[in-house]
């Protein structure tokens, strides 16, 4: 891990101990009221938004990359830098939305900020403790949020829409993890913090096991958050019987997820160089091309994508130094730094491809992950959850250009 993170982990001793909330936190809630402490319960429905009647939406996670070294140096990863911005839309101005990871993976699906515990990657699979919930965002301490703590996976399943994570050698080691709805036990250090030989799955890429309105439900966790599998629709040996990756899936609009997460390896999302698991390529960058020239052409091409997709890459955050923020993101009581120099995760820049987009389109408005979180949201119909309902953009005809 990063020289920084060091310091940033050592916090986590007084957590782990059971040590007494910090000073600066028992003073920081005195002095925002205790009166102030209500729950707010669910949001409220999305609306305002332009966005065509997209119904089938793709999200493909890098990592640790500014705009900067990524789609500024075309160079060293010509697919991402200069051919997929000229199918749809480039965003240069795209943020994430705290350092380190895990925090932008959780804030991605739930719109709850970064905390000081998932700011350091959640080394331990603590379980949050939720101080209180004001305007739909939990402030408290650490990793699997409450049962009460709703996904946009959630809201898709009652809203009768459907989703899974696809998540890159999950379960290719099954004692390292399980091939569907791999985890660490709640209150273990997480052994999946760096990639092995053959197995790169990193728990904390894949945000939904750090929710109990997920993992709760063992065999709803199995039915939505599986391995990716194969180009070729092959799948892990420990597999469950009927578990399907995403090459399969994209066979039939009958069979595509209404949304799908897709959280490469440590390899292939360009966050180990040289790569642990599997032979690497030039750079992080190359490999980061190489799994996108896989896979991006799959899913352009499948029924689904083409009748009423939506795919956006992206990265979960920048350079470490880059604490900059938009959007109306706030600091919140247990983290009020969390892009630990800012308030935000850096410009990472992202490109969106769909058929209601134009080729070539580059808008330069500010969006971050809360802003697609929200997006998402409204094209389904459904409320917005934690910080998508006070997010100040979403993507609208700057964006959908198409016809």
């Amino acid at each position: 891990m990063r020289q920084r993170m060091q310091g940033w982990r050592k916090r986590q001793g007084w957590w782990q101990r059971g040590s007494r909330l910090p000073f600066v936190l028992v003073v920081t809630l005195v002095a925002g009221g205790i009166s102030a402490l209500i729950n707010t319960g669910a949001g409220t429905v999305a609306s305002g938004a332009s966005a065509p009647a997209i119904r089938h939406v793709f999200v493909i996670m890098l990592e640790n990359e500014s705009s900067k070294s990524t789609f500024g140096n075309p160079a060293a990863d010509p697919y991402l830098a200069k051919t997929l911005p000229s199918l749809g839309a480039f965003l240069p101005n795209y943020y994430g939305v705290g350092h380190v990871s895990n925090d932008n993976y959780a804030a991605f699906v739930s719109g709850q900020p970064p905390n000081l515990l998932n700011q350091t990657d959640c080394i331990k699979y603590s379980n949050f403790i939720n101080l209180f919930t004001l305007n739909g965002v939990d402030e408290g301490l650490g990793c699997v949020f409450p049962a009460a703590t709703q996904t946009i996976g959630n809201q898709l399943t009652a809203a009768g829409l459907s989703w899974k994570g696809y998540m890159q050698d999950m379960g290719n080691i099954p004692g390292r993890e399980a091939a569907a709805c791999g985890h660490p036990a709640l209150g273990a250090t997480d052994g999946t913090q760096t990639a092995v030989p053959g197995d790169g799955y990193a728990t904390r890429h894949d945000p939904f096991p750090y929710f109990h309105s997920i993992i709760d439900n063992v065999a709803y966790c199995d039915a939505h958050v599986v391995a990716l599998g194969n180009p070729d629709g092959s799948m892990p040996a420990a597999a469950l019987p009927g578990e399907t990756g995403l090459a399969t899936d994209l066979g039939s609009i009958a069979t595509t997820p209404n949304f799908s997460f897709i959280s490469p390896n440590l390899c292939m999302d360009g966050h180990d160089f040289p790569c642990k698991n599997q032979p690497s390529g030039a750079s992080a960058l190359a490999d980061i091309d190489q799994f996108l020239q896989t896979w991006v052409p799959k899913i352009r091409a499948s029924p689904a994508f083409q009748t009423d997709g939506l795919l956006l890459i992206t990265f979960d955050e920048g350079s470490e130094t880059d604490g900059a923020s938009c959007c109306g993101e706030t600091p919140n009581l247990t983290s009020p730094l969390s892009g630990l120099s800012g308030l935000g995760g850096g410009k990472v820049g992202a490109v969106l491809l769909s058929p209601d987009i134009k080729p070539g389109t580059v808008t330069t408005a500010a969006y971050n992950h809360f802003s697609a979180l929200a997006t998402f949201e409204t094209l389904f119909g459904l409320g917005r959850l934690g910080e998508a309902r006070t997010v100040t953009s979403t993507f609208s005809r700057d964006v959908f250009t198409g016809p």
